[in-house]
């Protein structure tokens, strides 16, 4: 009897250890030609997320399609290790690729109605391009766990299944520099929920970048949807 309730009594504060939650907003400042910042309207696409322990990837497969010579979702958050599906339901051809350090593929000219599947197993943030189509570009990035959201226009955000404990919350908007990602540290208790505001200043103006040789794009045949 003494050791069962001494066992009970040692699992108690594990079994009342119970995830939380992040609440908050990301605020975006743009800064004018006269150098003076403002506050953006649509705060939309911005990937909050949480690091300091990991999780498992899900079986899921993450979607990112092509439509309209357009990515769709721009941003896509997924966890180390999951696998992304680039799905062509444009009536053109194209050529998915990244030469990013986190992750370097390049997915081939596919047709329309054709998919190509990578996964990601490192951390990190991937930008995506196609090789025939300049202006088509972008984002995917790796987090190592589940807690990570995408804000709505008003810049708002909520993380669930938390673990209790202090751990470091980041914001990324794909129209900032890498360097310039907003860090805070949030504290979550059992049960509770965390609260937090982060900034950024959207200071990147283009997404000029080189195509998948590394070379300056050039002109590109007009495809179709067939074969090259």
């Amino acid at each position: 009897m003494k050791l069962l309730l001494l066992a009970l009594l040692l699992a108690a504060p594990l079994a009342s250890a119970e995830p939380g939650s992040v609440r908050g907003e990301v605020r975006i400042f743009v800064t004018g030609p006269d150098g003076k910042q403002t506050p953006k309207a649509d705060r939309s696409g911005v990937v909050v997320y949480l690091t300091g322990y990991t999780e498992e990837a899900p079986t899921e497969v993450a979607k990112m399609s092509q439509r309209d010579k357009t990515f769709f979702p721009s941003v896509l958050p997924i966890v180390a290790g999951q696998k992304v599906e680039f799905a062509n339901r444009d009536v053109v051809l194209h050529n998915v690729f990244s030469r990013s350090v986190a992750r370097r593929f390049d997915a081939g000219k596919n047709r329309p109605g054709e998919t190509y599947v990578e996964t990601f197993k490192k951390t990190g943030i991937i930008d995506v391009y196609c090789d025939i189509h300049e202006q088509m570009v972008a984002t995917v990035v790796v987090v190592p766990n589940r807690a990570f959201a995408v804000t709505d226009k008003d810049g708002r955000f909520e993380l669930r299944g938390v673990p209790p404990g202090r751990h470091p919350l980041f914001a990324m908007h794909r129209r900032d520099e890498k360097s310039d990602i907003a860090r805070v540290e949030v504290v979550v208790e059992s049960g509770g929920t965390a609260t937090a505001t982060l900034e950024l200043t959207e200071t990147r103006a283009d997404d000029t970048h080189l195509d998948k040789h590394g070379k300056k794009y050039g002109p590109r045949p007009d495809y179709s949807g067939k074969s090259p």
